[in-house]
């Protein structure tokens, strides 16, 4: 997992299984992002997702107060997830390049 500040933007890179057992490193990551500039967390290497990521994402949904939010690169079947749970209402999605 990366996390980088550039062009204007918060960039955090994220790979492999999200589970109870990574949840603390994903709250650490999250909670870093504290300036007003929009997010973008790029998910392409992401596999896997349980519900202590998805409420993870909730949560730095709801902190961020309306910054722009861009999920980029995930895969079909944590898209699919997050369509069951609605959390794709509060993101955008995006192509990986």
């Amino acid at each position: 997992m990366t996390d980088d500040i550039a062009a204007g933007q918060h960039y955090v890179e994220l790979d492999g299984e999200y589970d109870l057992a990574r949840k603390d490193e994903l709250t650490a990551i999250f909670a870093s992002i504290t300036n007003g500039a929009p997010v973008t967390i790029d998910m392409t290497r992401v596999t896997y997702v349980d519900s202590s990521f998805l409420n993870e994402l909730a949560t730095i949904r709801a902190r961020l107060n309306g910054r722009p939010v861009t999920l980029i690169g995930v895969q079909p079947n944590i898209a699919r997830v997050l369509q069951i749970t609605k959390l794709d209402r509060f993101f955008t999605f995006r192509a990986p390049q």
